[in-house]
């Protein structure tokens, strides 16, 4: 590196005050130069040093500038405790003042905030305001410096603190010294990790700190007080000036480099020109100066290691082959650098280290200190060789041991203009001189006496050696490139415009050289090939060049494919495989092999497709290779070579020469070229005597290729041609091609099943259901034919089929079922299960539907699931009917465990069926906002459903826990809600206490506990209205009974209306012993005798004979006729309306806890309108026989047992559309005596009778038909 000096400017003395420039301030943009120099603030032409301004404002020395960052403005101060505002157009604009002489001046970088230093104190000025704000100071502020955010200022005082002020001046960090802080300067760098300070003191020291105050590194010892310190190039290097009258150069660690200008007296100030390597410097006699810096190149290079100079202290080296870089750190001013293959030697100010490779690879990067020369060498040039030092001094050479001994010194007639290490044995390595007088030696470190090579006319810039040491390239200072025999002395080649040369160290013919901005590549006695390139070359290693562009190294890749196609040209394969080498293309690869190959060069042909990795190639230079060694025709050689370069009519044509016409038409039929196959396969059938096997061979094969290239419609047609069926099928089925399939089927004979069940499969995947069915019926395969039917879901068809295979059944039918299932067709899906044998399927679906109608809350639904699922165990029992002369409990004992299993199942599914269709009711009276379902009714099916959930609880197989999804909150919630609601407050009160105990809705706490207040202050009674009267013995039972929905005196069962809940006037009897189902049937259709007591009943009520008259029956010959005004009715007396006890049916009515034993005597008393049959659809379960205490009361029976009054029954299912609970037709319900009795039981006394026309009685006593239908 040095330094030249630009332009310089001495200020002389003015007014009497001495010319002395102590500061000195660059515009931002680097085109001005403001400093204070006596009184004066001069303003120059940064360039040139051309004066533009020179400003009076001041009245004394003038000891600081400063410029803002926009460019906007400058500012000086001085002796004359004034500060004063300069606009960039050397206009004054503001002035203000302080106690003392100004000192330093600083503009914050972002804010443009000014910040001013004096003896005692400082000032921040900002042009948005108009005071200016001073802080108090110990000491006297020497200078000041912000950081590049502009947050922080740093002052430097005389007593050696640096403080560290915030921009509203409060002190953040004090860092304390022992000499004064001449000059401190942050690092404008924003790549370094945290802020550093710069800190010149007068002790002789440059120091750096963080701005925590923490110092980095040690201080570094100076030789003079330092007056100035500014950091250079961005950070990278700082310019000291001092005591000293010199401005030094240092590394941004401290690092002494290099002196860049020496004066006549003390430099005050250094400022380096912003984004340019110049400086200016102001002294102490008034002298400004301007200086460039100039860095040089350090660098050097051997074969594909190039290590260069960075930061002036710190070697790179890079192999330019992998590109990998590795940094070593010297921290010293590195001043040369050599390399040789595993060496580094570099040159520092004071001594030379010699590093050396860890390893011994031609890729390491890995270098550690061999060893160092302790001695401060001068040279101009350095080169290293495996054992010493070459120092290069002009005409001189000087070899040094790496010890620092000096061996041999060798003395030229002219200075040294180029040197180069050739190679050589270590030790004996050997050295190419170019002088300026154009002799070029050769010099072997260990000989004393050089040698000549060659003697030109100019002087030598650059040289090389060949790699087989024969020729010499030189390029001398008039740019002539040239290269010369070494043994001959001849010139061999000569161009212009060449400023480096550099041979291919791989290869012998191969040089190149740059020039003008032009790569020439000059291989063997071809011409010069040519290519763009800026820079210098410097080396040449097989298809990479190494270029040296100012100060960087590129590595350029150059394909010889210029040159191989030259030497491909005059068949030289060898060379050209050797040009190839160095690096060409893939495609240039193939060339060479392809030629090697016509040229019957196998060697070189394998080498090349084995670089490519071409293994067909590889395969037929092994089948040549073989032929070759068993005296094969040459000819055949070459028609492989010329149909493997898709030449096939030249290659049919060399087949042909040799006899071997066979071989054309299996090459033209393996390219699918079928019809010059068929040419050529013609030609050999007339050689065989007109055989035409191999023409259908070619036809298969053609099929096959078609099928191969995806051309399957051809094919298909080929295959059907030729017959073969099976590819035909598999070709069409692969591609859906119905109608093919079809014209297939019906070509096949019926013979053949096998093709003929693919076609079927086919048409089955394919959805062509009549092809299909088809081809099933010209199989005669009644078995596929029903499963055909079944996959397409045509039953009729399925069914239609079914009669003449009925042993196929389970085929059709559970398939069906499942048809069925999937389309919500639930009960005709349990009879398909049941034909199909499957009855365990159907039950496992009621049952899953069951399970889904109670999760999804469906509680009706699911009511009419588990009456389903009670038929079905029903239909398991076994078909025996029950003895004549024996009651239900001894059937029971006759009948097999597994009925007596089902019984009960039956009797828990029937319960849980009665249960679920119950709580449907105060599921919706709880959840849903409007409902239809009266009080009264609620409250019948909350006392009912209590009653049944103890029923459940003691069934086997409930394990006593509720039924899943039915809530005993729910069911408590309302029984107490409308019983307090209707007055029944006992049983409201009864239900709130249970509520309380158990886990209950949270928002329901406060209302319950509300209610039970509330009960606590009703009486504790049910309402008398609402307490169910016993129509067997007559007595008057409470809401609730713990035994059971039954009475508490006779414990007759109530038998309740499943439409309101109510209790129906219904007495169950018994048959006798001796009297069957059937007997008992014909007795209650026989007429009665006369007189007897038991129908007086019957006759004892009113019967209507007009408008006000009413008939009254009193004995058997006793009749009244009365006129009444009114609807009251006559009160009879309580013998005749309790019970004629002369009746032997009210007389067993009268003992309690006895079932009532009915003889054919009483049976033949009673009207059949009289009693009700419960009946069941399998004689496992004995009937039932009701008789009705209130006749005037129609009443029906349902198929699942349960009882209805007939006005209600008919009004839900007029509503519903169906029988409310086993969801039948409502026109299934039978008149007693029509068919037998079997299905639904009816009392038909007042069937179809206008209400008018209906007892007082009964409408009295059956309020709830008021509740309901108003």
């Amino acid at each position: 590196m040095r330094s030249v000096l630009t332009w310089s400017d001495k200020v002389p003395d003015r007014d009497g005050i001495k010319s002395v420039c102590y500061d000195v301030a660059f515009k931002p943009d680097g085109t001005q130069i403001v400093t204070g120099v006596g009184s004066r603030v001069l303003v120059y032409d940064a360039v040139d040093g051309d004066l533009l301004h020179s400003l009076k404002g001041h009245k004394d020395s003038v000891y600081a500038v400063a410029y803002s960052r926009d460019g906007k403005r400058f500012s000086s101060g001085g002796a004359d405790k004034t500060i004063i505002i300069w606009t960039h157009k050397a206009e004054g604009i503001l002035k203000y003042s302080h106690s003392d002489s100004i000192q330093a001046l600083e503009y914050n970088p972002v804010t443009q905030q000014l910040a001013s230093a004096t003896m005692s104190d400082f000032g921040l000025w900002s042009p948005e305001q108009k005071s200016v704000a001073k802080h108090k100071v110990s000491s006297r502020i020497l200078c000041m410096s912000w950081t590049n955010d502009g947050q922080y200022l740093a002052l430097g005082q005389f007593n050696g603190n640096i403080s560290v002020r915030d921009k509203s001046g409060s002190e953040k960090v004090l860092v304390e010294r022992t000499a004064p802080v001449w000059s401190i300067c942050w690092n404008p760098s924003r790549d370094e990790p945290y802020d550093i300070l710069a800190c010149g003191c007068w002790d002789g020291t440059l120091s750096f700190y963080q701005l925590s105050g923490i110092q980095v590194g040690k201080d570094k010892e100076l030789d003079y007080d330092p007056c100035s310190v500014a950091y250079f190039s961005n950070g990278e290097y700082i310019c000291i000036g001092g005591t000293d009258k010199k401005v030094g150069l240092v590394t941004k660690e401290g690092t002494r480099l290099t002196t860049v200008a020496e004066r006549e007296s003390w430099v005050w100030c250094v400022k380096p020109r912003p984004k340019q390597n110049y400086v200016v410097v102001g002294c102490e006699d008034g002298t400004i100066a301007m200086y460039q810096l100039i860095f040089s190149t350090v660098h050097g290079l051997y074969q594909d290691r190039y290590a260069y100079r960075d930061f002036m202290t710190d070697v790179i080296i890079q192999h330019l082959i992998t590109e990998q870089k590795v940094r070593i750190k010297c921290r010293d001013y590195v001043k040369k650098i050599a390399v040789y293959k595993g060496r580094l030697a570099v040159q520092l100010p004071d001594r030379v280290i010699i590093y050396e490779l860890s390893y011994d690879d031609a890729y390491d990067m890995h270098y550690r200190v061999s060893t160092k020369i302790q001695k401060r060498l001068e040279c101009n040039l350095l080169v290293v060789t495996s054992q010493h030092v070459i120092l290069c001094q002009e005409k001189k050479l000087q070899l040094y041991t790496f010890e620092g001994e000096k061996e041999r010194e060798w003395v030229l007639e002219s200075v040294i203009r180029y040197i180069k290490v050739v190679g050589g044995p270590s030790g004996k390595e050997g050295l190419l001189i170019g002088l300026k007088s154009g002799l070029v030696l050769k010099i072997f470190i260990n000989n004393q006496f050089p040698i000549q090579l060659i003697k030109h006319t100019n002087s030598i810039r650059c040289l090389d050696l060949s790699a087989s040491r024969s020729k010499l390239a030189v390029v001398d200072e008039n740019t002539n490139a040239m290269v010369y025999d070494l043994l001959s002395k001849e010139l061999l080649f000569e161009e212009k415009s060449a400023n480096s040369v550099a041979w291919n160290t791989e290869m012998e013919e191969m040089f190149c050289f740059s020039g003008n901005g032009m790569l020439s590549i000059k291989t063997g006695s071809f011409p010069v090939h040519q290519q763009k390139l800026q820079g210098f070359v410097v080396g040449f290693k097989g298809s990479k060049i190494f270029c040296l562009h100012y100060v960087c190294m590129q590595t350029i890749d150059v394909p010889q494919s210029a040159s191989l196609y030259r030497y491909l040209e005059k068949n030289d394969f060898a060379t050209a495989y050797r040009v190839a080498c160095l690096g060409v293309t893939e495609n240039d690869w193939r060339l060479l092999a392809m030629q090697a190959l016509q040229g019957m060069s196998l060697e070189i042909a394998r080498k090349a497709y084995i670089r490519v990795r071409d293994m067909r190639y590889i395969e037929l230079l092994n089948r040549i290779e073989h032929g070759r060694r068993h005296g094969k025709d040459e000819n055949l050689f070459m028609a492989e070579i010329l149909a493997y370069q898709q030449k096939y009519q030249e290659a049919a044509k060399m087949y042909a020469r040799s006899n071997k016409v066979e071989l054309a038409m299996e090459m033209f039929s393996d390219l699918r070229q079928f019809e010059e196959a068929k040419v050529w396969a013609e030609q050999y059938s007339k050689e065989k005597g007109g055989d035409t096997s191999s023409v259908q061979e070619l036809i298969n094969r053609q099929a096959q290729w078609s099928e191969e290239v995806n051309d399957y419609e051809a094919a298909a047609d080929m295959y059907i041609k030729a017959k073969k069926f099976d590819r035909a099928i598999a070709i069409i089925g692969k591609n859906s091609w119905s109608d093919k399939l079809v014209e297939v089927m019906r070509q096949l004979p019926k013979s053949d099943t096998k093709l003929l069940t693919t076609c079927a499969a086919y048409f089955r995947k394919w959805g062509d259901h009549a092809y299909a069915k088809e081809t099933y019926i010209k199989l005669n395969d009644l078995k596929s034919l029903l499963g055909l039917h079944v996959d397409s879901n045509k039953w009729e068809e399925a069914f239609s089929l079914l009669k003449s295979c009925p042993e196929h059944k389970d085929k059709v039918y559970l398939p069906y079922a499942k048809f069925l299932g999937n389309n919500d067709r639930f009960e005709e899906a349990r009879l398909a299960y049941k034909k199909a044998g499957k009855p365990e399927q159907s039950s496992a679906m009621l049952e899953q539907l069951c399970h889904n109608a109670v999760l999804e809350n469906r509680f009706k639904d699911a009511g009419y699931y588990f009456w389903l699922l009670a038929k079905e165990m029903m239909d398991s029992m076994t078909q025996n009917e029950v003895g004549e002369d024996m009651d239900l409990e001894q059937s029971l004992v006759d009948q097999s465990e597994k009925d007596h299993a089902l019984m009960h199942r039956f009797r828990e599914l029937h319960a849980r069926a009665q249960a679920y269709y119950a709580y449907h009711f105060v599921y919706i009276s709880i959840e849903e906002p409007f409902h239809s379902v009266f009080p009264s009714t609620l409250l019948n099916i909350g006392r009912f459903l209590l009653c049944k959930f103890t029923e459940l609880q003691q069934a086997p197989t409930s394990g006593k826990a509720m039924p899943l999804g039915i809530s005993l909150a729910y069911t408590l919630q309302t029984l107490a809600k409308h019983g307090e609601q209707l007055e029944a407050f006992k049983t409201a009160r009864y239900a709130y206490n249970k509520l309380q105990g158990l886990k209950i809705p949270t928002n329901w706490n406060d209302e319950i506990d509300l209610a039970c207040i509330i009960t606590r202050s009703k009486p504790f009674s049910d309402k008398e209205d609402l307490l169910p009267v016993c129509y067997r013995c007559g007595t008057v039972n409470p809401l609730l009974n713990s035994h059971g929905d039954v009475c508490i005196n006779c414990g007759a069962a109530f038998i309740r209306s499943f439409v309101t809940f109510e209790h129906l006037p219904l007495v169950e009897f018994e048959l006798d012993h001796a009297i069957s189902d059937t007997e008992a049937m014909q007795l209650l259709e026989a007429p009665p005798p006369k007189g007897e007591g038991l129908r007086a009943v019957q006759r004892n009520k009113q019967e209507p004979k007009g408008d006000g008259f009413k008939e009254r029956r009193h004995k058997e010959d006793v009749q009244t006729l009365r006129f009444d005004h009114d609807d009251e009715e006559e009160e009879a007396s309580d013998e005749e309306l309790l019970m004629n006890m002369d009746d032997p049916f009210q007389q067993q009515m009268a003992v309690p806890h006895t079932p009532i034993k009915a003889t054919r005597q009483i049976l033949m008393s009673l009207e059949r309108t009289e009693v009700l049959v419960r009946t069941w659809p399998t004689p496992a379960i004995p009937n039932q026989y009701f008789r009705i205490m209130d006749p005037d009361l129609p009443m029906v029976i349902d198929d699942a047992g349960n009882f209805y009054e007939q006005e209600e029954y008919e009004q839900a299912s007029l509503e519903q559309g169906y029988s409310p609970f086993t969801r039948e037709s409502p026109d299934a319900i039978k008149k007693p005596g029509e068919g037998g009795g079997a299905g639904l039981g009816l009392n038909t006394s007042a069937d179809f009778a206008p209400q008018s026309l209906m007892s007082p009685m009964a409408s009295a006593q059956n309020p709830r038909k008021q509740a309901i239908y108003g």
